[in-house]
């Protein structure tokens, strides 16, 4: 069975300049929030954003800082 051609897809940048988006893109992607839960046998698992538990979990850790900053200011 023959292979289908590739798509075409957008020049990505090279040299010094790809190495300065390829860094900013990691950085940009370690600040985002990720959950991250462990099962009883200590694996951990990364849930999904679109994850319901991952939203909720985020809100729930949101309230713990807001408190703990809160306590701490007084």
């Amino acid at each position: 069975m023959p292979r289908l051609p590739r798509r075409p897809s957008a020049p990505r940048p090279r040299g010094a300049v790809g190495g300065v988006a390829a860094t900013l893109a990691r950085h940009k992607a370690a600040r985002e929030p990720r959950v991250v839960v462990r099962d009883r046998g200590g694996n951990a698992r990364v849930l999904p954003a679109s994850d319901p538990l991952a939203g909720t979990l985020l809100a729930a850790a949101e309230r713990l800082l807001f408190a703990a900053q809160r306590r701490s200011d007084g």
